[in-house]
């Protein structure tokens, strides 16, 4: 049961979705393999699939979404130096937002606290 037209379909449905776990869990169900013959199966019909060209899962099959393409051209740019990134490494956070809130606080009571 080791050849792809052999395997059952919801085994080779699971290994074209990527999800290898269910695909390992439906072969011991089906054989009464243990974990180390199963996976070695599943390994062997993934790489059967993928050399016969039958496996369409993967990051190229899915049509990117516009926020994926957006970020992904975002780290491009940032990775290629054409932007700067917003953090630098080595940079320490800002204490911009802490002086402001006590120079509130510090008015606060100055004006309204004193009484």
């Amino acid at each position: 049961m080791n050849a792809p037209n052999q395997v059952p379909q919801a085994v080779i449905d699971a290994l074209r979705r990527g999800d290898k776990m269910t695909a390992i869990k439906l072969v011991r169900e089906l054989t009464g393999d243990d974990l180390k013959a199963a996976m070695q199966m599943v390994q062997q019909v993934a790489t059967q699939l993928q050399v016969q060209g039958k496996d369409h899962s993967g990051p190229h099959t899915t049509p990117e979404t516009k926020g994926q393409r957006e970020s992904r051209e975002h780290t491009q740019d940032i990775m290629a130096g054409r932007r700067v990134p917003t953090v630098m490494p080595g940079d320490k956070g800002g204490r911009g937002l802490v002086w402001w809130l006590l120079i509130v606080l510090a008015a606060g009571w100055f004006f309204f606290g004193r009484g």
